[in-house]
């Protein structure tokens, strides 16, 4: 396994499931602050070798949690220990090799490739009387069947982010076709904002969360994790109940304009 550390981005764990190799990637524009850059998950004992917590590999590997993977893992910290490369903190030796930086994507030639990925609208919703929040998103995705998980991605700067990060239960109501109006009113495009924008289309959730009646479709989840990504929030949660709306024709997101998707005949 290799923990790979670059620029802008969280540490991330690769080759989580290889337990005969184990090493530090350090992106080249981060060797001049070594000790910083490889602080989240070690601490730096020379130029090119660093002791790695056994809880900051655990907390970025997919697996942790798992019995193969955990038994796997055991078996390699105690094939470091016979070797010496265990510290009396429990802390793991690791070699630091250095990697070159991903050449650059122009920002705005990026946003024009998505464009062109048409997806459905959402409204993401949270909170209770006065401290219901919500905002518009495009980026929601299926994780899983079973268990049913899913994921949306949360701009930071949005005035909802930390409302919804911070609630313990939040939907995900799908839009009709119809419904460009409260796409636009959850994206900040109108005059009401806050728990303002909650009229009498809206309703309390069993799980705590605010529904919207008129939704294609509303799910609410149960936060299990949170991942910073760049400029955004990837908020993954189970779904703990789904209610469905009547079967009409979506709203659609494409190339940057709201349009309507019917159903296949």
């Amino acid at each position: 396994m290799r923990i790979v550390l670059t620029a802008g981005a969280a540490p991330r764990l690769e080759s989580a499931k290889d337990f005969k190799r184990f090493s530090i990637a350090l992106e080249a524009t981060l060797t001049a602050e070594r000790s910083a850059a490889v602080a989240p998950v070690a601490e730096l004992e020379d130029a090119d070798h660093a002791w790695v917590r056994p809880d900051a590999i655990r907390a970025i590997s997919p697996f942790a949690g798992q019995p193969d993977w955990e038994n796997g893992f055991a078996a390699m910290v105690g094939f470091a220990v016979k070797h010496g490369w265990v510290d009396t903190q429990g802390r793991i030796r690791a070699h630091i090799e250095t990697i070159e930086a991903l050449p650059p994507v122009d920002a705005d030639a990026f946003r024009q490739a998505m464009r062109r990925f048409a997806s459905g609208v959402c409204i993401v919703a949270a909170g209770d009387g006065e401290a219901r929040c919500g905002m518009t998103v495009s980026a929601f995705s299926s994780v899983s069947a079973e268990p049913p998980i899913v994921l949306v991605c949360l701009n930071r700067r949005a005035a909802a982010h930390a409302c919804v990060t911070s609630a313990p239960s939040f939907s995900i109501n799908i839009l009709r076709a119809d419904q460009t109006e409260e796409a636009m009113l959850f994206a900040g495009q109108r005059v009401r904002h806050g728990a303002a924008r909650f009229d009498h289309d809206w309703e309390a959730g069993d799980h705590g969360a605010p529904l919207l009646k008129t939704a294609l479709q509303s799910l609410t989840c149960t936060s299990l994790a949170q991942h910073e990504a760049g400029s955004h929030t990837v908020l993954i949660g189970r779904v703990v109940s789904v209610t469905a709306g009547s079967p009409d024709a979506a709203l659609v997101n494409y190339d940057g304009a709201l349009g309507r998707f019917d159903r296949a005949s």
